[in-house]
């Protein structure tokens, strides 16, 4: 039996559903005077006596007034079985009021030892009574088949308890090895792409010398060979950063602080700057707030999202407008393009590793940027995704758990 109600909920409320027509403290308590259970305490009893409430010896646990009559009962108890003493208590308001004792010897069971059952009833009168005098109005205490009742109840329940404690520790088991091991693919994937790096380098660096060195002995066959050598190193280089990249954005700590987003789309536009002009991008926000974010990746997911916004662009030239909406515990942010848009079927790939629509003839990329804005989205508990259909443009959202800089 459990020493502490407030670990076991369901037995508590069962407990409280039987004992609802009792003004009444109901204890299980050991041949030893030690607390076992605390079934109900609608007198509030028990928490009447914070400075002990470690103790197990159940008289340390009650108030002094009871003490003594508690102390009789429970020794007559242990002779003859049962036990009653009428008192009257005060409590720390002050409130005296008269209470009935009940002690009850349980003999051994299958699942029990022998144990005691206190039940201390509120008596129904307006006036306090002296000390050990008797009451003309007694409650009817639990009989021998409610007592029965309630520990079939707690057992039961008890059982279920145990169950779903157990559950849960698979469940904390299971969700710690995921951790691990996504942990370890991580640091996998950061020191395979790290120590890829240099060959890579080698193989590019010695294809491009190859074909200066010796380029007028070469056919056009030859020289193609190169140049597909040197453009697939290339494009490995790219997507080994982009790995590299994720890896950093998993494992780093943010260094939050007041950034406001207006000034953090003014470095997005100033690094875009070239791009911008030679594709006549007009890009307009509505005003942005100061969030507590890390100022570089915040620049780092606006920048990717409106880059894309310019490369997938139409026929008439890039319209960019980004909004922000505060709503309740975070903000929604969307991005606004008249693009080319995506079809339906194909948004959700988009935020996914090396995914990309259009092969690199159409449009340059390696599929990382989107993919890089969702980790960094994720990292504030937030989420991305798209609207957009076919030369109807596209809207990305996306939300942030954060505070502004003007809530404290």
């Amino acid at each position: 039996m459990e020493n502490n109600r407030r670990s076991n909920p369901l037995i508590d409320k069962a407990f409280q559903a039987l004992l609802g027509q009792h003004r009444a403290t109901y204890l299980l308590i050991d041949r030893q005077n030690h607390l076992l259970h605390i079934c109900g305490d609608a007198l509030d009893l028990i928490a009447a006596s914070p400075a002990t409430s470690g103790c197990q010896d159940i008289l340390e646990r009650l108030p002094a007034s009871l003490q003594l009559p508690v102390s009789e009962a429970l020794q007559q108890a242990q002779v003859s079985g049962t036990a009653q003493r009428r008192c009257s208590i005060e409590i720390l308001d002050g409130e005296v009021y008269g209470v009935t004792i009940d002690v009850c010897l349980q003999p051994a069971s299958q699942i029990t030892e022998e144990f005691l059952t206190l039940l201390i009833t509120q008596q129904d009168c307006d006036r306090a009574l002296p000390v050990h005098s008797p009451t003309h109005a007694d409650l009817t205490p639990l009989t021998a088949l409610e007592i029965t009742k309630l520990l079939e109840v707690n057992q039961r329940l008890r059982a279920e308890i145990l169950e779903r404690q157990q559950t849960e520790q698979k469940l904390v088991r299971k969700a710690e090895a995921l951790a691990r091991s996504n942990a370890d693919l991580e640091e996998f994937a950061y020191v395979v792409s790290h120590d890829l790096q240099e060959p890579l380098r080698a193989m590019t660096a010695f294809s491009q010398l190859l074909g200066q060195r010796y380029h007028d002995r070469l056919d056009e066959t030859a020289k193609r060979y190169i140049k597909h050598i040197v453009d697939g190193g290339t494009r490995m280089k790219a997507m080994i950063d982009g790995i590299l990249e994720l890896s950093r954005i998993n494992n780093i700590r943010l260094n939050n602080s007041p950034t406001s987003l207006d000034q953090a789309l003014e470095t997005v536009l100033e690094n875009l700057k070239l791009i911008r002009l030679e594709n006549q991008a007009t890009i307009t926000h509505d005003p942005l707030p100061t969030l507590y974010v890390d100022q570089n990746y915040i620049v780092q997911l606006l920048q990717n999202l409106i880059s894309n916004a310019i490369k997938f662009r139409g026929p008439e030239s890039p319209r960019i407008h980004i909004t922000a909406e505060q709503q309740t515990n975070r903000w929604l942010f969307s991005v606004h393009d008249n693009g080319i848009g995506i079809p339906q079927d194909q948004q959700k790939r988009i935020f996914k590793l090396f995914q990309r629509l259009h092969n690199q003839q159409e449009q340059k990329g390696y599929g990382i940027g989107l993919a890089i804005c969702k980790k960094i989205v994720e990292h504030y508990q937030g989420s991305i995704w798209l609207q957009s259909a076919p030369e109807q443009g596209s809207i990305v959202y996306f939300t942030l758990v954060v505070r502004s800089h003007t809530e404290t």
